[in-house]
């Protein structure tokens, strides 16, 4: 019997690799053939390595060039031709818009749209950010516009934007809470009494609430060590000016240690999650990640970021934009070894019933066999 084949399109591999590769390789175990297209960095060999068929296609995030955007569009058209893929996984919004517009060109071709946060454009303010959401809006309503569609969504506020500004049936939105976290990797670890550290993870933008963690590593960086893990975005309009962010961590004696593929770890060492989001979140990897390995966590009352703790019993909810209310809740926190113990147990138990990997591939292999009939 011919394979189908599973074609992912994603903006860039190092994401697909940390948000999606479980999902990719449990559908080769399952008899598809897969083909994964994304902006290479440095991880095609290991994309190749894992049995992957590997397409380069450049996406330029900022999404701000429209001859860049055609020329992806036209790679994506290409693409379908040549492969001629029974379905496509189509993550993020250039790749969603672009993928699903290209797609039109052949009926036969099941679309699984994957919004896994709305972004910058709806966290941005302004009147340029208001005209720029509204037409993003115009293309998803042209774009979800299909019979033969899946439109994922990691909660339901982002769920709920697109079904009213699109006429996208209720019945081709699904709910997955997040991108799923191997709980035999990311296990329960304790937390230490005498050597507290606070970590920030995630993009080192200023809307994933950078510049509100800093300050609070300032006030209270004779408590802790505060820690930093991600990568300067610069292709991001949002990203951390450079030497403010090191001028920063060097001042207030924080440690920065970049991107790594080692976070199970890094979270071990972590006594307290902090996440101040007040970007368009789907469901943040991190804070899931950190449920799982029993750390109590701090994140704002955000979509998104609230769908990842249960408040006051694994973590504390701050208001957006709140450096204040963040280095308050901190403190508490680091003040009360028991809380944070209690809170780390409950969220562990939180992650076993919400983020599992082996329910995430199981709900989107499910979704590939209804297409697929």
């Amino acid at each position: 019997m011919k394979k189908l084949k599973l074609l992912f399109i994603v903006n860039v591999d190092w994401f697909f690799i940390s948000h999606r590769l479980p999902i990719a390789l449990a559908a080769i175990e399952n008899g598809y053939e897969v083909h994964i297209a994304t902006t290479i960095t440095n991880f095609e060999k290991k994309l190749k390595g894992k049995g992957l068929k590997v397409h380069h296609i450049t996406f330029q995030r900022s999404g701000s060039n429209p001859f860049l955007l055609l020329n992806s569009f036209l790679a994506i058209l290409i693409l379908y031709y040549r492969i001629k893929p029974n379905l496509v996984h189509l993550v993020t919004i250039q790749p969603v818009i672009l993928g699903s517009i290209a797609a039109k060109f052949n009926s036969s071709i099941s679309v699984i749209a994957a919004v896994s946060g709305l972004g910058y454009v709806f966290s941005s303010k302004g009147i340029y950010a208001t005209i720029r959401r509204q037409i993003v809006l115009s293309l998803y309503r042209f774009a979800l516009k299909r019979k033969k569609l899946s439109v994922i969504f990691q909660n339901k506020i982002d769920q709920q934007t697109i079904i009213n500004n699109t006429s996208l049936n209720h019945k081709k939105a699904v709910l997955i809470k997040g991108s799923g976290v191997d709980l035999s990797k990311y296990k329960k670890t304790s937390i230490k009494k005498d050597k507290h550290v606070v970590l920030f993870a995630g993009r080192l933008l200023k809307s994933k609430g950078l510049r509100e963690f800093l300050y609070a590593a300032e006030c209270l960086n004779y408590k802790a060590k505060f820690l930093v893990a991600g990568k300067l975005d610069f292709e991001n309009k949002d990203c951390i000016n450079e030497d403010e962010f090191y001028k920063s961590i060097n001042k207030n004696h924080i440690e920065y240690v970049g991107y790594s593929e080692e976070m199970a770890s890094i979270i071990s060492s972590a006594s307290v999650v902090c996440l101040p989001s007040y970007y368009g979140e789907g469901l943040p990897l991190i804070l899931a990640e950190a449920a799982a390995s029993a750390k109590p966590i701090i994140t704002t009352n955000h979509p998104g970021c609230r769908d990842a703790i249960i408040d006051g019993i694994t973590g504390v909810l701050i208001p957006k934009r709140d450096k204040e209310a963040l280095t308050i809740a901190l403190n508490k926190l680091l003040n009360n070894q028991s809380l944070m113990e209690k809170m780390g147990e409950k969220g562990r138990i939180f992650a076993e019933e919400n983020f599992d990997i082996n329910l995430v591939v199981h709900q989107h292999l499910k979704i590939y066999s209804n297409l697929s009939e």
